[in-house]
């Protein structure tokens, strides 16, 4: 799940995911809890994303949050 489904589906503004995110990073794994995609080598799966409108037009390296790390993020911000 992306920052952008995140935060639409709690009805947040751009950025309320990816912080709650920040705040939890130190108790998740990259490669389990979340996947990392950076230009140059996922190019392929960055503009599938943004033309299916998953992604915030913006976004460079993007985030793909696991479904228990997605969980964890909407806990974090349903208090």
């Amino acid at each position: 799940m992306s920052f952008k489904e995140l935060d639409a589906a709690l009805g947040l503004p751009k950025g309320g995911a990816f912080r709650a995110f920040k705040r939890l990073e130190p108790g998740l794994r990259e490669g389990t809890d979340y996947r990392v995609l950076v230009p140059g080598r996922d190019d392929d799966a960055l503009e599938s994303l943004r033309r299916g409108g998953r992604i915030y037009a913006s976004t460079v390296n993007l985030v793909l949050l696991s479904p228990a790390a997605a969980a964890r993020v909407r806990a974090a911000l349903q208090g």
